[in-house]
């Protein structure tokens, strides 16, 4: 068991359940949120590795929620997932310190390999 912490941001219900089940199952504590208030209330009661991050959540967009969260957590490397990975929403979430953009729907051998070199 890593026992490496991952938050999960994402304003689609079933992608926050499959994408938990699956880093749970390989041994990361992976916690949920719907939008970003619940996002930052997460943050403040614990610490995370990684975070998942959808671009478009109820409010504030990914980029400024990893902001907010480098704030309390300033180790923490965010994975940004998106549909609307265009040139401008990669280059404005990695200008805003985003590891890596994923387009959704997102390969999952992909992401759980950037999971865990950002978590070493």
């Amino acid at each position: 068991m890593t026992g490496k912490r991952v938050l999960i941001v994402d304003d689609d219900h079933d992608i926050c359940v499959n994408l938990k089940d699956i880093l749970d199952d390989l041994g990361y504590v992976a916690d949920t949120a719907c939008d970003s208030t619940s996002a930052l209330r997460l943050v403040s009661a614990g610490t995370y590795d990684v975070a998942l991050l959808d671009y478009h959540i109820p409010g504030m967009n990914g980029v400024d929620l990893h902001q907010e969260i480098v704030k309390n957590l300033p180790q923490i490397a965010s994975i940004m997932m998106t549909a609307y990975a265009h040139d401008f929403g990669c280059e404005h979430a990695k200008d805003g310190g985003i590891r890596q953009v994923l387009r959704k729907p997102v390969d999952i051998v992909e992401l759980l390999s950037l999971v865990k070199k950002f978590s070493n």
